[in-house]
């Protein structure tokens, strides 16, 4: 028989493991001021400001992920109009969150689109935020929806009872690894160091910038989901 599930925050915080302090630090807050608007600002102010930022900056880097997925399959491997790119076509494109919402910031016209003036790897997509340009084409109508999905509007990242300001940044559609090395044995050359039957090992190194996973380049690589 399984044992019922706890009905309120007290309940909860007594059967919560000593360990998960973000959650017991969360529970005291909605157990003292109840579970209404100022409990839930509470327990979210209760959470350390690092950790604050770090959930915030997760659920971003996740619409961010999901707009440069769609933006693939809907617009193509060919930069469009409507689509950010960097003022200049600097190699090295940026992710920083400051002085954002900058004339850097270039909309890509039909003309540039016509005549090809860009490639797909100086397209930027933006990270959700208060201060930052959204692409004006069909990505730029999905972010609005998306966000729509969980309550926020393209102006909510700035909410000061929760003393939440997240102006947003950019970061490439692609990324590219750099410094790439490898080293292939074969299953003789293994034999010669083990008395158990080897097979071919193959060692890669290679550098990403930042916000890239390893995982997800290797994935791309091997065409096989590693997460």
């Amino acid at each position: 028989m399984c044992p019922s599930r706890p009905r309120n925050a007290k309940e909860s915080l007594a059967l919560m493991p000593a360990y998960k302090a973000r959650e017991r630090l969360m529970l005291r807050a909605l157990h003292r001021y109840g579970s209404g608007q100022e409990g839930c600002i509470r327990g979210w102010l209760s959470l350390p400001h690092s950790m604050r930022v770090f959930y915030l900056h997760s659920y971003c880097s996740r619409v961010w992920n999901e707009a440069a997925k769609y933006r693939l399959q809907k617009l193509g491997f060919k930069p469009v109009q409507g689509d950010l790119v960097w003022a200049g076509c600097e190699k090295g494109l940026k992710d920083t969150t400051e002085d954002v919402n900058t004339p850097q910031v270039h909309v890509v016209t039909s003309e540039e689109e016509k005549d090809k003036v860009f490639s797909l790897d100086q397209v930027i997509l933006p990270m959700p935020g208060n201060s930052i340009k959204y692409p004006e084409n069909l990505l730029g109508q999905w972010y609005q929806d998306r966000l729509a999905q969980d309550g926020l509007g393209l102006c909510r990242f700035r909410v000061t009872p929760l003393k939440l300001n997240v102006p947003g940044c950019y970061r490439p559609l692609l990324a590219k690894p750099q410094n790439i090395t490898y080293s292939l044995w074969t299953a003789e050359e293994l034999q010669g160091q083990s008395d158990e039957t080897c097979a071919p090992s193959l060692s890669l190194s290679f550098d990403l910038d930042a916000s890239c996973y390893a995982t997800v380049c290797l994935g791309e690589i091997m065409k096989c989901n590693l997460s």
